[in-house]
Order: C-alpha cells, then sequence, then structure tokens
C-alpha cells in the first residue's frame, strides 16, 4: 500500500491536539475530505490493535489496563501496537503548553498513583514532538514485536516521571540494554530513513483506520474491524467487550 508520507508530515506539523481529562481520549483533528485507502484489508485475523502514542497522558493511565487484556487473551489473539502521532513535528517549546498540561498531568497522577513530574513543562529547550519516541517503539517493534508493549511502558516513564528528552536517541539508548537489544544497533536503525518512513506508515495506517483519539483498542476478528474502546477504560470492561465481539462472531459464522 503505497502512502504519500511527504503530505503525511506537512499536515501532521500542523496538527492539534486536544486531551480530555473526564472522557480519557486524546484527539487530534482528521481530513474528513482526505480519500483513505482500504488498510483494513490488510489486517489478518483474529487480533487486538492498540492505537496509542507514547506521549499522550490518557494511554500513559492506560498502560497497566491494556497489559491485563493483553495477558487476558494472550495465545488466542494477536496483540499489536499502532503508533498514532498524537502531535509528530511539533516545534514548539513545551512551555508554550504548560497551562493547557499541568491539569493532564495532575490527573496522571492521581489516576496512577505514580510520581509524575511536571518540571519538564518549566523546560524551554524542550520541543513536544511525538515522532521521536514513535519511532523508538517502532525500532523495538521491529526487532522484537513481543517487548514492544513493555518498552512503550518504558518510554512513558521516561518522559513522565523521570522528564528525560524523548526526542535524543540517547535516552533510550539509557535502556535498550534492558530490554536485551544492542546500543549501536538501535541507534542506527533510530536514525535510519527506514524507520522514518515505517513510523509516518503508522500514522497514515492508523487515520486510514479511522482513529483520531487515543488510546483505541480495535478487535479484527472474521475480516472486520470492531470498535472495543475509545479512551481510558478498565480491564475488566475491556475484557467482556472483547469476549462479547468473540461470541457474536463465533454466532453469527
Amino acid at each position: 500500500m503505497k502512502k504519500n508520507t511527504n503530505a503525511l508530515e506537512t499536515t501532521a506539523i500542523q496538527n492539534d491536539f486536544a486531551c480530555d481529562s473526564n472522557t480519557g481520549v486524546c484527539s487530534i483533528p482528521i481530513n474528513s475530505d482526505k480519500e483513505t485507502e482500504s488498510a483494513i484489508l490488510a489486517v489478518t485475523s483474529g487480533r487486538l490493535i492498540y492505537v496509542g502514542d507514547p506521549m499522550c497522558s490518557s494511554c500513559f493511565a492506560f498502560a497497566s489496563e491494556i497489559k491485563e487484556v493483553k495477558k487476558e487473551f494472550e495465545g488466542r489473539l494477536d496483540f499489536d501496537i499502532v503508533l498514532g502521532g498524537l502531535r509528530p513535528f511539533g516545534k514548539e517549546p513545551i512551555t508554550m503548553m504548560k497551562d493547557y498540561l499541568i491539569p493532564h498531568f495532575n490527573n496522571l497522577a492521581s489516576m496512577t498513583g505514580l510520581p509524575i513530574n511536571s518540571d519538564i513543562l518549566s523546560d524551554r529547550s524542550f520541543i513536544l514532538d511525538t515522532e521521536p519516541p514513535s519511532r523508538a517503539v517502532a525500532v523495538i517493534r521491529a526487532l522484537s514485536p513481543k517487548a514492544t508493549l513493555e518498552f512503550y511502558d518504558k518510554v512513558q516513564r521516561a518522559f513522565y516521571i523521570t522528564n528525560s528528552n524523548t526526542n535524543k536517541v540517547e535516552t533510550y539508548l539509557e535502556f535498550v540494554e534492558d530490554f536485551g537489544f544492542d546500543k549501536n544497533v538501535f541507534k542506527k536503525k533510530f536514525e535510519s530513513n527506514e524507520l522514518k518512513k515505517i513510523v509516518l506508515s503508522d500514522f497514515q495506517f492508523a487515520r486510514d483506520l479511522g482513529v483520531n483519539s487515543f488510546p483505541t483498542l480495535l478487535l479484527e476478528s472474521n475480516g472486520k474491524i470492531s470498535i472495543v474502546s475509545k479512551g481510558y477504560s478498565k480491564s475488566s470492561t475491556l475484557i467482556k467487550t472483547v469476549q462479547s465481539l468473540l461470541d457474536t462472531d463465533s454466532y453469527t459464522d
């Protein structure tokens, strides 16, 4: 499936985003007039598709819930992460969004009970760009798909807890060996044009699926895509919904 990644990058630079603490949804604008290819046809049968962004606060709150869902259906359903592209290629310092983001950082601390650090919101040198951390996750997915979700979580913690600069490859080199990967291999892939194109393809794939809010969980079963949830939801609810959809598909066969 051929994608116009240059056009996508241009659009992504202009994207704004909004996160709603009440609904647990981080959203991006979608151009409804754009013709999209039927990427759904490329999806194989029997898998959960988690569309998120490692810089999305609602996605970090969702981390423990999605892990439980993945564990529940281990061996029954494949599990894939698609990088949604919340705010790729951002140009503005994060300080320009400080007043908007502080409530989300506070809400995240309340929801997770983790020591969320908002100091980075005062760092004028930090540019909020979700492409580099998304690309880092894509590198690990290419090296070892099974390690992707744990690495994704580690990237989230690097930003929200230790306030590491997620725009720099050095941030990821600090912990890639913990996942059994060679630093030089990771760095080479992270900086490669191949991975830059792959992560752009992820952003486009999310849009082809019609997803413009994160986290979103989809179920592909019997050749069709069903929405399990949009936004934060508890694992118990998600598991019941997935099982109900699977039972319905089985019944209709």
